[in-house]
């Protein structure tokens, strides 16, 4: 019975965190700061944590992310 259930546990996180495309299925949280931080900028307001930006990937990635989906004009060079 425990093989069972964890044998379907281990298929549904897999699927799961597949997802589809290459767009993260699960977001961290460093990323979805990111992103809040990212989206705040776009609005006028400079909001970045320059220390995360430079060591942080996901916070990195998330900012970007944010800036895009709130300022569709914006590309990042």
């Amino acid at each position: 019975m425990k093989t069972l259930f964890y044998s379907i546990t281990v298929a549904l996180w897999i699927l799961l965190l597949s997802g589809c495309g290459s767009t993260p299925a699960v977001k961290s949280p460093a990323y979805t700061q990111g992103a809040h931080d990212g989206c705040q900028t776009a609005h006028g307001t400079y909001t970045k944590d320059s220390e995360r930006f430079r060591n942080d990937p996901d916070y990195e990635n998330g900012w970007f992310a944010g800036r895009r989906e709130c300022n569709p004009s914006f590309h990042r060079e």
